[in-house]
């Protein structure tokens, strides 16, 4: 029977292995290499709060900051009252909020947003879709094939619940071990919902109410109310008219984005007009101009929109806070 190690020698040992846990836990998340072995995807066009990304050239967490790239298989955590919005190419829009893990991975021709945890939207242009190539959401336990649609997944412990507020999906359930489809997909249209679980198959569809989209639109064409006042102040006035008018436009019926036709560098489908915000934005000279993705790929920066707005939407125009937990 061995001998114990006197009380001092132990109580040493717990200190350093407490002291490492906190200096772990205080150190900030490494900086971002500016490279990656992945080929390049997209681009930060929208960060409020904070965000990580990990990858295969970096496999600490690193903070993600506006404007930097996003490479295949990029795994990005959004912390607390926090949302990034990813640009992938001219295509699509990608808007994850608070407490959110997703991964983007492809194939040739399926480009795949993987939510882990969280609640996401994803806006995909038609026009912007090579013949034959599909986007897809996926979750733990289903998929949904989307092009030309604008899709929200919610993630929950053993569930997963699909909204469609544009287009037309089919969803199918998943293995959550082994990930394979089980069972026949089910075909779910604008303004419709479906719950999928671990057990048990796909129910039919459920229809939502105009004013349960209004909010889930507004859930994801910011800005929050509690969000710092530096990063959202320059624009707000811009954001929230622009978000009134898109949303209002999708309500009225039309299949199509207010902004129309392909996704690009100045197009943000979720909110239609609704600009980029950097976390730390210069503020602008002119209350006439706000920043844009268009400044990625060598555009102007627009006006913002004047006059007064019709048919306001309530939840548009006081967008609902980040919840806190």
């Amino acid at each position: 029977m061995g001998t114990r190690p006197p009380l001092r020698t132990r109580s040493h040992r717990a200190l350093g292995a407490l002291t490492m846990a906190l200096l772990t836990v205080a150190m900030p998340a490494s900086p971002l290499p500016a490279w990656s072995e992945e080929p390049r995807v997209g681009v930060v066009a929208m960060l409020l709060g904070t965000a990580t990304v990990t990858r295969a050239a970096q496999p600490a967490p690193a903070l993600l900051r506006f404007k930097d790239a996003v490479f295949l298989r990029d795994r990005i955590v959004t912390g607390e009252r926090s949302a990034v919005r990813v640009l992938l190419g001219g295509k699509a829009t990608v808007t994850a909020r608070e407490r959110s893990i997703l991964t983007i991975t492809e194939v040739p021709a399926m480009s795949t947003v993987f939510l882990a945890a969280g609640r996401s939207a994803v806006a995909v242009s038609k026009a912007g879709m090579k013949p034959g190539e599909t986007l897809e959401i996926k979750t733990p336990n289903a998929v949904a094939a989307i092009r030309g649609t604008f899709v929200v997944a919610e993630i929950s412990p053993a569930r997963s619940t699909i909204t469609i507020l544009r287009g037309l999906v089919e969803v199918t359930k998943l293995d959550p071990t082994t990930g394979r489809p089980v069972g026949p997909a089910v075909k779910v249209g604008a303004f419709q919902r479906v719950t999928v679980t671990d057990t048990g198959p796909i129910p039919a569809p459920v229809a939502i109410t105009p004013e349960t989209a209004k909010n889930l639109a507004s859930d994801f064409t910011f800005l929050p109310k509690d969000a710092p006042a530096d990063s959202v102040a320059p624009v707000t006035r811009a954001a929230t008219a622009a978000s009134i008018a898109d949303v209002t436009h999708a309500l009225s019926g039309s299949t199509t984005a207010v902004s129309g036709g392909a996704v690009t560098g100045a197009t943000t489908p979720i909110g239609g007009s609704i600009q980029t915000i950097p976390t730390n934005p210069t503020p602008p000279t002119s209350p006439t101009t706000l920043c844009d993705p268009t400044t990625l790929t060598g555009g102007g920066i627009p006006p913002i929109p004047t006059g007064p707005v019709t048919n306001p939407v309530p939840n548009a125009v006081s967008p609902r806070p980040l919840p806190r937990q």
